[in-house]
């Protein structure tokens, strides 16, 4: 009798198998690279860059395709649309861009804060630290909504790139005090760790520049 269990994977050739992540500073051409690698490999109609609460990174992007998403509940609606479709008006769609992973969470705060004070009509609350009991619980369930969203899309064969912010941190060396600049994600560490987690690859750009001035001496 064969064994039920057990079996042998075979790594995959196309990038967007695999979930895929890029941080980097604004301006440095994130959704540019993500519309040209979806562009290379899905085509024009096989992906759709979601432009997430605040974000305006698709304006200057000639022929990106993308949809405005400013709060959940477009985000829910985008979703359930593709998935309620997925077979029909969507049968070419094979990658979300989610631009940015930073603004997704903060429109998802939103809605656990809703969420509970719909379920807490006598503890209302306005912060996503003292949402369903505080110590981190409401930050849990924002965690929890958006990675169902997520998976729920690439159950339906829709694969992901995250986009994220970086900021600059100065640290001094603990021994010679030398003080220097390292990059970090620009969001809460504790979201930022659950997208981390459940990426493949994760790129960072950056840009390293040295600006040297030199005096010159007219005779």
């Amino acid at each position: 009798m064969a064994r039920k269990f057990g079996k042998k994977n075979k790594v995959k050739l196309n990038m967007l198998d695999y979930n895929l992540g890029l941080l980097g500073e604004s301006g440095i051409g994130k959704s540019t690279l993500a519309k040209e690698l979806c562009e290379k490999l899905v085509g024009e109609d096989g992906y759709i860059i979601a432009n997430l609460g605040l974000e305006d990174g698709v304006d200057a992007i000639d022929g990106a395709m993308y949809e405005n998403i400013p709060d959940w509940k477009t985000f829910d609606e985008f979703t359930k649309d593709i998935i309620d479709n997925k077979n029909t008006d969507y049968k070419d769609l094979k990658v979300v861009v989610y631009d940015t992973v930073d603004e997704l969470f903060r429109i998802a705060e939103a809605q656990v804060i809703r969420l509970h004070n719909r379920q807490n009509k006598d503890k209302q609350v306005k912060s996503i630290n003292s949402a369903f009991g505080g110590f981190g619980k409401g930050q849990d369930k924002v965690i929890d909504i958006v990675l169902e969203k997520i998976w729920k899309l690439k159950d339906v064969g829709v694969k992901m790139i995250v986009i994220g912010h970086t900021k600059k941190r100065t640290q001094s060396d603990p021994i010679t005090g030398i003080e220097y600049d390292i990059l970090t994600n620009k969001t809460l560490n504790k979201y930022f760790d659950a997208i981390k987690t459940k990426l493949h690859i994760l790129g960072v750009a950056s840009v390293d520049r040295i600006i040297a001035q030199e005096k010159v001496k007219n005779k």
